[in-house]
């Protein structure tokens, strides 16, 4: 009997020796992470990425070419229209106006004229009259010397960069510039002409 109990006792200890019969189950895997979430830590950004991701700075870089463009194309048409309606002479277009002709017609080229913002700078010229540069009526239309001078001396200093307000734009800059250069050609042209005159006659 005694070797039978400790027969049933060995048999009853056995699947404790051999761990099986009470060892906890292994835990469970953890679960995957969700596919946004590594899209993001794979991109911090967001999905599209940030402001500085290639794609982005594509699209950014084609916005400033069509602005710079468009830019561009303001003050070309601003040259144009300067050129044909107030610098050159008609119809052929290859001479500049007269310096009278320009000096007493240049407030037309002023802002807002063709298209560039007004500004309130230019409402202070006071336009020059083409009878203010002649001696007077009964000696014909040919303008005085002196006065054209003076005129002259006028738009330069109405348009001159350290008189000029800092906050013109970018076109209203330029087409001051495109009047300076061109009111200063007529001038030059003018005097150039009178000594030819000068020479011919002495």
């Amino acid at each position: 009997r005694l070797e039978e109990w400790e027969k049933q006792q060995q048999q009853q200890q056995q699947p404790f020796f051999n761990g099986t019969a009470s060892a906890p189950p292994p835990p469970p895997p953890p679960p995957p992470p969700p596919p946004r979430a590594k899209q993001q830590q794979e991109h911090p950004g967001g999905a599209q990425g940030g402001p500085g991701s290639p794609i982005n700075m594509k699209y950014a870089n084609k916005l400033e070419t069509k602005s710079e463009e468009a830019e561009q194309a303001a003050i070309t048409n601003i040259k144009r229209n300067i050129l044909i309606h107030w610098a050159l002479l008609p119809p052929m277009l290859q001479m500049l106006r007269p310096i009278d002709q320009l000096v007493s017609t240049i407030h037309n080229c002023f802002p807002p004229a063709y298209g560039v913002p007004a500004h309130d700078y230019f409402q202070k010229w006071k336009p020059i009259m083409h009878s203010d540069l002649v001696l007077s009526s009964a000696m014909g239309n040919t303008p005085n010397e002196d006065k054209l001078k003076k005129a002259v001396r006028k738009i330069r200093f109405f348009l001159h960069p350290d008189k000029l307000p800092k906050d013109l734009s970018a076109e209203q800059s330029f087409m001051v510039k495109m009047l300076w250069d061109v009111t200063s050609d007529g001038w030059e042209e003018f005097c150039k002409q009178k000594e030819e005159l000068d020479w011919i006659r002495g």
